[in-house]
């Protein structure tokens, strides 16, 4: 008999796609798993829907659609910087089937490149999420940036995790937790969030998390890429990439590296790879941002090595001034 693994993400029509991407890494490694996948969204279309279905039937997966009213949302979190879409987890436990006892959420910009059985039955103990270290916050040392940590973070134990990869103990968290609870602490807060879900998780629940390997289930892969990991060192190592920042569809004015080549690997298994592939191959070759990026590096690399040349033969003439006087 399969086991049962429940999955949920959030999405709108424009990142479809891209959850197709990432649902087709989760169930071309994990064959032998039954899963039940729950898309939490506002407003797919009906051609959105059957594309996502379409993907469900192809693989003998479960797949189901549940709409988040966003008028239950208060006006004053903040959008400009983050979708609506990046709230709908905490809307999970009051829309879940009765059924779930545990659940593993995951952000649409992830890979799934192993079997992850063993990570989704980790035993929770007393622990209400298990949940990684949230990368930038490694990089960036202990310190949150964001004032509603300043007294949390005194606390030597505690560690800023990251939302998007979340083994959630559904059956624990019903007990005590819901929607209401989360906005009364958004409220509490005065919404001042930066990270806007992710840090009421944290601010709420940081007490309560099991830390798992950050390296192997939820690896930001520019971030890996910088420390000197390369493309078959994280297929063969890493079981959760996550493309956190520029996107490895998105051309134009990013940067790209070779881990990028592993979100390819699954986006051609999808019926959109040429469709992402044109697209992306349009933005890079008409976008002049890395042209003029490149352009404007090699003439202030003239500049300053002009100026560095200025400069030696200033302090060449200044020797040969002083040994002239000494002799």
């Amino acid at each position: 008999m399969k086991e049962r693994m429940n999955i949920a993400t959030a999405l709108n029509n424009q990142y479809v796609r891209y959850a197709c991407v990432m649902l087709t890494s989760l169930f071309q490694n994990n064959p032998d798993a039954e899963m039940h996948v729950y898309l939490l969204h506002r407003s797919l279309t009906k051609e959105s829907q059957m594309h996502l279905l379409a993907l469900a039937e192809k693989w003998n997966q479960n797949l189901y659609f549940l709409m988040i009213n966003t008028d239950i949302f208060p006006n004053e979190f903040p959008t400009a910087s983050w979708p609506m879409e990046s709230y709908f987890r905490l809307a999970l436990l009051d829309i879940l089937p009765q059924d779930v006892d545990r659940l593993l959420y995951l952000d649409v910009d992830i890979i799934v490149n192993k079997p992850i059985k063993e990570m989704y039955l980790t035993d929770f103990k007393d622990a209400l999420f298990c949940v990684c270290r949230d990368g930038f916050e490694i990089e960036g040392g202990t310190e949150v940036s964001n004032e509603i940590f300043k007294e949390i973070a005194k606390d030597e134990s505690f560690t800023y995790f990251n939302a998007g990869m979340m083994l959630w103990n559904v059956a624990m968290l019903r007990e005590n937790y819901n929607f209401q609870i989360y906005m009364e602490l958004a409220r509490k807060l005065d919404f001042k969030l930066q990270a806007p879900d992710q840090d009421l998780l944290n601010y709420m629940h940081w007490k309560q998390v099991k830390f798992l390997n950050e390296y192997r289930y939820d690896c930001f892969a520019r971030l890996a890429y910088g420390m000197g990991v390369r493309y078959e060192e994280a297929k063969e190592a890493i079981s959760i990439i996550h493309f956190v920042g520029p996107k490895p569809w998105q051309g134009g004015d990013y940067v790209h590296y070779d881990l990028e080549q592993i979100w390819w690997d699954y986006a051609k298994l999808t019926p959109f790879y040429i469709e992402l592939m044109e697209e992306y191959l349009h933005d890079s070759i008409c976008n002049p941002f890395i042209n003029d990026t490149i352009t404007d590096l090699l003439r202030t690399k003239k500049q300053l090595t002009e100026e560095l040349d200025k400069s030696v033969s200033l302090c060449q003439r200044l020797v040969s001034i002083i040994e002239r006087g000494e002799a």
